[in-house]
C-alpha cells in the first residue's frame, strides 16, 4: 500500500510546498498539493475534504502566513476531526518559518526545518517519522523543486490548467493491474482491456498487455491544432501533469518530439506531435526506455 499525504500550506510557502512534494515522489510518496488537484470552479472545501479522506498523514507547513490563514486553519481542523473520530490519521506539524505554534497543535511534535541548510536531514528524520524505509536523495541531483516549480509556472503562463486526477503524474499507472487503475482512475476498461479516460481538456488511454497496464497516452486538447514544423516548450506539458523535468534525461530532441528517459522509474516519456493538426501528447512506455 502506497503511503499518502496531505500538504496543508499558505501560498507564500508555496516553493517549500513543492520541494516537499517533489521529494515525497522521490520517495514513493503520494502526496496531494491543491495546485495539482483542484480545478478552477471546483469547490476547495469539498476537494479538500476528499483529499484529507484519501490519506494517512496531514504535513502542516508552519510559518507566520499559515497560522493566519483560514483555509490551512479549515484543513487542520477537518484532519483533527477525522483524528479525535479514530480514522488513521496523522499530523505532521513542519516549523518552516519561525512563529508561534498554533493553539490547536499544541503538544504535538514538529519537526523544524527553519535552517535551510540542514534541510536534507530534517527530511530523512520526517520520512522516519511516517515510518518508511529513507531512500538517499543525494544522486538526485540538487533542488529537484526549482524544475517542477517553473514547469507548473510555465504552464499557468501558457493558459494550461494544472490537470488533477487522473491525469496528475499518469506514470503513476504503469505496471499496475486493469482492475487497480480502473478503481483509481474511476472508469471501467473497454471490451480489449484498455481504460479510457476523454474530458473537454484531455484524452488518455491506459493500454493494456495481458492483465498489465504497458504504455500510456495523454493527449493535451487545448494545444490542437499542433504542426510537425512547430517548435513547442515541452517542459511546460510537463508541468501541466506535474511532472518534474528535473527527474528527467533528454536524450533526442527534433522539432515534433522530444524523448526523455526516467532513470528510476525506467520509462521512455516522449512529448510530441505524431501528426499535423493534432494535440501534444505525452506517451509513457517501460518496453521502449533505453531506446
Amino acid at each position: 500500500m502506497t503511503t499518502s499525504i496531505f500538504i496543508s500550506h499558505n501560498s507564500a510557502d508555496k516553493p517549500f510546498a513543492r520541494k516537499l512534494a517533489s521529494d515525497f515522489d522521490t520517495q514513493g510518496i503520494r502526496y496531494w498539493l491543491d495546485e495539482a488537484e483542484i480545478k478552477v470552479g471546483e469547490s476547495l472545501i469539498e476537494k479538500i475534504r476528499e483529499g484529507i479522506d484519501g490519506v494517512e498523514y496531514v504535513a502542516v507547513i508552519l510559518s507566520p502566513d499559515s497560522i493566519n490563514s483560514a483555509w490551512v486553519k479549515k484543513e487542520i481542523d477537518v484532519a483533527m476531526n477525522q483524528e479525535i473520530s479514530g480514522k488513521k490519521l496523522k499530523i505532521l506539524p513542519l516549523m518552516y518559518r519561525k512563529c508561534q505554534e498554533p493553539g490547536f497543535l499544541l503538544g504535538k511534535k514538529y519537526i523544524d526545518f527553519t535552517n535551510e541548510s540542514e534541510y536534507s536531514l530534517k527530511f530523512e528524520s520526517l520520512i522516519r517519522e511516517i515510518g518508511i524505509v529513507y531512500r538517499n536523495l543525494s544522486a538526485l541531483g540538487s533542488n529537484p523543486a526549482t524544475h517542477i516549480g517553473k514547469a507548473i509556472d510555465l504552464a499557468w503562463e501558457a493558459g494550461f490548467p494544472i490537470f488533477s486526477h487522473p491525469f496528475h503524474r499518469p506514470f503513476q499507472y504503469m505496471g499496475m493491474t486493469i482492475s487497480d487503475a480502473a478503481k483509481f482512475v474511476g472508469h471501467p476498461p473497454n471490451s480489449v482491456g484498455n481504460i479510457i479516460i476523454d474530458t473537454e481538456d484531455c484524452h488518455m488511454c491506459l493500454e493494456a498487455e495481458g492483465n498489465f497496464v504497458n504504455y500510456i497516452d495523454v493527449e493535451l486538447k487545448r494545444t490542437a491544432p499542433h504542426y510537425m514544423d512547430k517548435e513547442f516548450n515541452s517542459e511546460t506539458i510537463l508541468g501541466a501533469l506535474s511532472i518534474n523535468p528535473g527527474e528527467l534525461e533528454l536524450i533526442r530532441k527534433k522539432t515534433h518530439y522530444h524523448h526523455y528517459s526516467d532513470h528510476r522509474r525506467r520509462l521512455k516519456i516522449s512529448v510530441s506531435c505524431l501528426y499535423d493538426g493534432a494535440p501534444l501528447s505525452v506517451g509513457f512506455s517501460s518496453k521502449y526506455y533505453g531506446m
